[in-house]
């Protein structure tokens, strides 16, 4: 092995050992944490669906995986990200072996503890134990590097595919979400919702795009 495959190799498992440390100091301790207690967390707006423009054919040619299933109780809570296990139901774009397994996903919206907020991140709700959603989907990349981290390890991580509200569905046609008025100034008064919008156009654009991913998947078979 020349000095050169040396070198590489040493570097790639320095960044590894860089990357890991870095995620474990971003997970926190929540064994202590009750649902009570987040919801006195202010909200944050993190950004909204206002410039996001994307059809129900985007949505698919931009995704890895889209799944339909189940959100699960297992959640770990990171830095600017939470981190849900969801148990697939059915397959509609990618590999069939993930069915009726546990894939975890990276939701953007996020709770950070030491200044007790709720960061919305482009109108996302995180979902919710029980519910079930359509989710477009991407492999997370970084996943290989971080296999022997024990809270990676074995996991199959997945990030929503713009990293937004616009990838999540609720598959009740009637779930609920209105538009956020300033007096809503705590989670456990938007905690409901399974989006947060801001104003009457954002709530069109996304009702009108939820009604097509509903009518488009619900009747694959």
């Amino acid at each position: 092995m020349n000095k050169k495959c040396v070198w590489i190799m040493v570097i790639s498992i320095l960044i590894a050992l860089f990357t890991a440390i870095i995620v474990r100091t971003s997970i926190i301790d929540i064994s202590d944490v009750k649902a009570a207690d987040l919801e006195k967390f202010r909200v944050m707006d993190g950004g909204s669906i206002r410039k996001i423009n994307l059809s129900l054919s985007d949505l698919i040619n931009d995704s890895d995986v889209i799944v339909r299933g189940s959100a699960l109780n297992e959640r770990m809570y990171l830095h600017e990200a939470t981190l849900t296990a969801f148990k697939v139901n059915t397959v509609y774009k990618g590999s069939q072996d993930i069915v009726g397994t546990n894939i975890y996903i990276f939701e953007p919206s996020s709770f950070n503890f030491e200044y007790k907020f709720f960061r919305v991140y482009d109108g996302y709700s995180l979902m919710k134990e029980g519910n079930e959603y359509i989710l477009f989907l991407k492999k997370w990349r970084y996943t290989e590097y971080l296999d022997y981290n024990p809270y990676y390890k074995n996991k199959d991580i997945y990030i929503l595919a713009h990293n937004s509200g616009i990838d999540k569905y609720n598959v009740k046609a009637d779930s609920f979400s209105e538009i956020m008025s300033k007096d809503k100034k705590y989670y456990g008064q938007i905690a409901q919702y399974d989006f947060y919008v801001y104003d009457k156009n954002e709530m069109d654009k996304y009702i009108k795009i939820k009604n097509e991913v509903l009518n488009y998947f619900m009747n694959t078979k």
